[in-house]
């Protein structure tokens, strides 16, 4: 079963909707017998975010609607995040990157290491307080996916996979992609939202059902 999954990096609820898929995925898996490629796709919550990126807490709570409305939805970020193992420390978070580079970099991995890339971003950039709009940041987190730090340096610099990743921006423009995370089943089925990872497995089991 392919699935496909429109994401932003900086986003929280993408990083907790990808975990409650992945629980869901490892529990379904051996029951169907079957296996699932996750591809992952980009999407740009703040696309108007300079290469250098913004201040964060001033940056955040101008999208957010203030600095109380923010702390609420900094709060239940982490007590979701806390339910599944997730670690959320936006005390050490400086910088509202640009995650332009990094989705650029996941375009040039293959679709099963792209998970394991997806999340060693999230974890510099929600755990440590990383700018994962740099390029040193993003080639060392390529190392969890199989990266030649090196390599994948080199191929940024010299732009590949950025055709590639503005394609995929664009056809989530076409499809009237306007939040994530997104999740796409076999091209046919789209479900919006970190849906918890139990009604994710009641989904996978029907469609499995379904496309046999």
């Amino acid at each position: 079963m392919l699935i496909e999954v429109y994401h932003d990096l900086l986003c929280p609820w993408c990083r907790i909707g990808r975990r409650h898929l992945e629980i869901a995925l490892r529990e379904w898996q051996p029951l169907s017998g079957r296996e699932a490629i996750v591809r992952y796709s980009p999407y740009l919550l703040h696309p108007d975010v300079p290469p250098e990126g913004l201040p964060f807490r001033s940056a955040m709570a101008a999208r957010s609607g203030g600095q109380a409305a923010l702390r609420r939805s900094l709060r239940h970020v982490n007590q979701d995040g806390q339910a599944l193992g997730l670690t959320f420390r936006f005390e050490r978070i400086a910088q509202l990157p640009s995650t332009r580079l990094a989705h650029q970099a996941l375009s040039l991995t293959p679709a099963k290491e792209q998970a394991a890339f997806a999340d060693e971003l999230s974890r510099r950039y929600f755990e440590e307080g990383e700018n994962i709009g740099e390029l040193p940041i993003i080639t060392e987190a390529g190392t969890a996916a199989g990266w030649n730090a090196q390599e994948l340096l080199e191929r940024l610099q010299h732009d590949d996979g950025r055709v590639e990743m503005e394609a995929q921006l664009e056809l989530g423009r076409r499809i009237g992609l306007d939040g994530v995370p997104l999740f796409i089943f076999e091209g046919q089925y789209a479900l919006s939202g970190a849906y918890p990872h139990p009604e994710l497995l009641l989904l996978l089991k029907k469609l499995g059902q379904l496309l046999r």
